[in-house]
């Protein structure tokens, strides 16, 4: 088993390392990293491992920013001291979450895991949506949402936080990130639309092209356009046209009427 490891704590490295050897498990660590500029460049030059390994929270970065980069495909056990970021975790490979300081029964489950999958009698499709749907129902039952509810702006010298439930949408616009709130307030935010899309509730909002993420209760009206184009009208108003893509309108239609759909 060819593995690689994302942590950028040289203790937690030696840790993870100990508690493989310890299980008695065969494998060879072909690489650790310690950042996101470093795992982008490692996975661009290398093939990809059997299983990786990850940290959420990097010397530079959160680890998700890698996958924005980079093409992942071997299954992904993450390991870190923050409870928040599971249901995120799993729209990737994982096919674990371990929370810090690592379980030595709880490696040991997620090895199985990951056995079932490389043998075949779970794929990891069925093994994401399992965890996916536990670590969801655990977030309800701590009472709060496993969807990002508020997010940080910088104004100036100053700071706003915005509540999910007063923006209207977050758009791109000269290589920055929008959001636009229903006062008819914008700030510039530090999140990608592909790092968003991730942390939003699919009931709420949807992603209608590249550039546009949009709230339900922002859309005004909708009316058929050329080549196969859904036009729309938001509030707050836009001094541009807004459309969904051609591709993506069998996917908004279906999220209009009540179904769950995430699009990146």
């Amino acid at each position: 088993m060819k593995c690689v490891i994302i942590e950028d704590e040289p203790l937690a490295q030696e840790e993870l390392v100990s508690i493989l050897k310890s299980l008695d498990t065969d494998f060879e660590l072909l690489a650790t990293i310690d950042s996101v500029r470093g795992s982008i460049e490692w996975f661009k030059n290398n093939e990809q491992p059997d299983l990786i390994f990850m940290d959420i929270h990097l010397s530079d970065s959160i680890c998700f920013e890698i996958f924005n980069n980079v093409e992942i495909t071997a299954p992904i056990i993450f390991t870190t001291a923050y409870n928040q970021y599971a249901i995120e975790a799993f729209k990737t490979n994982g096919i674990a979450y371990l929370l810090k300081p690592i379980d030595e029964e709880e490696l040991a489950e997620a090895l199985k895991k990951y056995d079932s999958l490389t043998k075949g009698t779970q794929n990891l499709a069925e093994i994401q949506n399992q965890i996916q749907q536990l670590s969801m129902q655990y977030a309800q039952a701590q009472g709060r949402s496993p969807y990002k509810e508020r997010l940080l702006a910088k104004v100036g010298d100053n700071y706003q936080h915005i509540t999910m439930d007063d923006v209207a949408y977050f758009y791109s616009e000269d290589h920055y990130t929008f959001v636009a709130t229903k006062d008819k307030q914008r700030y510039i935010i530090n999140y990608t639309l592909d790092t968003l899309i991730e942390q939003l509730n699919p009931q709420q909002f949807f992603r209608i092209s590249r550039q546009f993420i949009l709230n339900i209760n922002s859309i005004n009206t909708i009316s058929k356009h050329f080549n196969g184009r859904l036009k729309l009208t938001v509030n707050p108003s836009i001094s541009e046209d807004i459309y969904v893509s051609r591709n993506r309108v069998p996917a908004f239609l279906a999220w209009l009427d009540g179904e769950i759909v995430t699009i990146q």
